[in-house]
């Protein structure tokens, strides 16, 4: 009998939460949120967030089956 495989979708998203404090509420928010960067800059990182989080989600449905 095959052992199950551990759980790690919920410490993926623990991860993903400790990115976001890290790049939106951290000082490192201060690097990116300049003019030089451009306005895209926000939308980039909120972009990676939501592919990380659709990521999580696929690879956790993908347990269940």
């Amino acid at each position: 009998m095959v052992p199950p495989r551990f759980p790690i979708s919920k410490e993926l998203a623990v991860i993903l939460g400790a990115l976001l404090l890290l790049f939106f509420v951290s000082p490192v928010a201060g690097w990116w949120a300049t003019p030089a960067m451009g306005w895209t800059t926000p939308y980039l990182l909120w972009l990676l967030v939501i592919l990380g989080a659709a990521l999580i989600h696929r690879r956790d449905d993908s347990d269940e089956s």
